[in-house]
């Protein structure tokens, strides 16, 4: 015999046909699962059903059953994050160009190279966004421009494999551009 499920305590004030009224006219796709959830329960479907038809885990449609006895419509809300990106088109196509074709030494540093906390810093001083070194990492990555540098071939390597290598990349002074 498997464990007793998990019940509806209370529709907190709302009738169960408002409920699936909510759920059929809610534009949350978060909220749309939650509202099945608990309706499905409330007419008794078992947590396989449930899981098939929203393609949710067990725990997921637990939580979602025991948030909605504690909390009530308020569980309805997503709380769940996630990001607005901090930085628009324009300063990634200026932060690219900037890391391609000019030098740090051109924006006040001492060094020659970039890193990711350089470009980091040089956002934060020319556009005024707080942004981590990962942040930077992956728009570099995204743009095919790796910050590392190449690594030195035996002179005894194949000739052809070195010149494919060098068919798909294009060196600037400061970074590689994979194309």
């Amino acid at each position: 015999m498997g464990r007793p499920m998990t019940k509806i305590e209370a529709l907190h004030g709302y009738k169960i046909e408002e409920l699936v009224k909510l759920r059929n006219n809610t534009k949350s796709k978060y909220t749309r699962l939650v509202l099945t959830a608990i309706t499905m329960r409330y007419y008794g479907y078992p947590n396989e059903d449930i899981c098939k038809t929203t393609q949710l885990s067990k725990a997921t449609i637990i939580s979602y059953i025991r948030n909605w006895n504690k909390y009530g419509f308020k569980s309805l809300k997503d709380n769940r994050g996630g990001s607005i990106p901090k930085l628009d088109a324009e300063i990634i196509d200026n932060l690219i160009d900037v890391a391609i074709s000019h030098s740090p030494t051109e924006f006040g540093f001492s060094t020659f190279t970039w890193t990711c906390e350089l470009l980091k810093i040089y956002v934060e001083h020319n556009f005024g966004r707080k942004v981590s070194n990962e942040t930077i990492r992956r728009i570099l990555i995204k743009n095919k421009i790796s910050y590392k540098r190449v690594q030195p071939k035996p002179t005894n390597a194949d000739i052809a494999e070195q010149n494919e290598f060098k068919k798909y990349v294009r060196n600037t002074a400061y970074f590689r551009v994979f194309f």
